[in-house]
């Protein structure tokens, strides 16, 4: 794909549009985020922290460090769980001119929790779920949570995901889920 951008948010869903597409097997993603030569790192750094003051999860985990060099974005910070890593990403993206998202954020110490009450946890919040957890594996690593085994449909396996990284003690999903062949 070629084109051009205002931020790394539009690249991103360019991308997962054409990779939605039934029959596409791999996307080169070669769009220019274009930045205006009037936007510098100090005006791209204020986007980002308003967008980030906006966040859903601003009031839960407070401010996070921000650098910009060259248009590229480091936050710095402690989260609570997988899923408010994953929203302060993509509120730097959305900020104009952000031509890519590092992430040093880490797990709060309060929120390390060990892999055998990790995995019960999700599995609580995953029973609040219409999903069939007996056809669905769960394990941990160090705050990494897998999931694996069987759903019906694409909309469960986002929703065991979203499930899973919501979750206190979180540090990041790993989905191996699959999607039942409808005979």
């Amino acid at each position: 794909m070629y084109g051009i951008v205002d931020n790394l948010s539009e690249k991103n869903h360019a991308q997962k549009i054409a990779e939605s597409v039934e029959g596409v097997k791999k996307v080169e993603n070669n769009i220019t985020i274009a930045i205006d030569s009037k936007i510098t790192d100090k005006d791209i750094k204020q986007g980002v922290l308003r967008n980030l003051q906006n966040s859903k999860f601003h009031e839960e985990i407070g401010e996070l460090g921000v650098d910009v060099t060259d248009g590229t974005v480091t936050l710095y910070g402690k989260i609570n769980n997988a899923q408010q890593e994953i929203e302060s990403i993509n509120q730097a993206a959305q900020a104009m001119g952000v031509k890519s998202v590092i992430s040093k954020l880490e797990l709060n110490k309060e929120h390390k929790i060990d892999d055998v009450s990790l995995v019960n946890l999700v599995v609580q919040k995953l029973s609040r779920y219409d999903l069939s957890l007996p056809d669905l594996v769960i394990t941990a690593n160090n705050g990494t949570v897998t999931l694996s085994g069987y759903v019906n449909n694409l909309k469960e396996k986002e929703l065991a995901n979203e499930a899973a990284q919501s979750v206190n003690g979180v540090k990041k999903v790993i989905n191996h889920i699959k999607i039942r062949e409808k005979s």
